[in-house]
């Protein structure tokens, strides 16, 4: 999820750059965070013990993320964010894996494929290939393949922190100088004769 990271960083920036603070995200009114350290907790047991519980662990997982996606829906972003984890969820339960595109991984700069439980190559036999992961992200050193749902998670949470910080859409500018200070400024530069 480095694309995630990477468009946090940026809302981040962008809600400074307008007005944002992150002291701003305490006052967050986000509702049921414990379905999120539920769903997180389901991957990393899931992961580890691998088995039946990796798959336990991701549909339970899964259950706890959309409940928390429908506790804040009305919340910036969240409806993106859940719009693409459906996106990934659909993918991945028709296929039992996340697809990847061959040719996304090639166009990302990576030369080669490494098969874990939650990835597969993308074939013939891919149900609805194009959620997969089709989108190449071309980083020097930090290329990656990910999917359409990704993108849309990336974009919710971005816009998620971005709302939370208080951004306002507007740069700050400076005020106008005023006649009287542009005078001033002026006469000083050039001695009265």
């Amino acid at each position: 999820m480095l694309l995630v990271l990477l468009v946090m960083v940026l809302a981040a920036g962008a809600a400074l750059l307008t007005g944002g603070r992150f002291n701003r995200l305490a006052g967050n009114s986000l509702i049921g965070l414990h379905w999120l350290t539920a769903a997180a907790t389901g991957q990393i047991l899931g992961s580890v013990t691998g088995g039946i519980a990796y798959h336990v662990g991701l549909i339970g997982s899964a259950v706890c993320i959309a409940v928390f996606l429908r506790l804040n829906l009305m919340r910036p972003g969240v409806a993106l964010l859940a719009l693409g984890f459906a996106s990934n969820a659909l993918v991945v339960a028709l296929n039992g894996a996340m697809p990847v595109s061959p040719e996304a991984l090639a166009r990302a700069g990576l030369d080669r494929f490494v098969e874990d439980p939650r990835h597969e190559l993308s074939g013939v036999q891919t149900l609805l290939p194009w959620l997969g992961d089709v989108v190449p992200v071309a980083l020097p050193g930090l290329g990656q393949a990910v999917s359409p749902g990704d993108v849309l998670i990336a974009a919710g949470a971005g816009l998620l922190l971005y709302a939370g910080m208080g951004g306002t859409g507007r740069v700050r500018e400076a005020a106008a100088p005023s006649w009287e200070e542009l005078e001033a400024e002026t006469s000083g530069d050039h001695p009265a004769q």
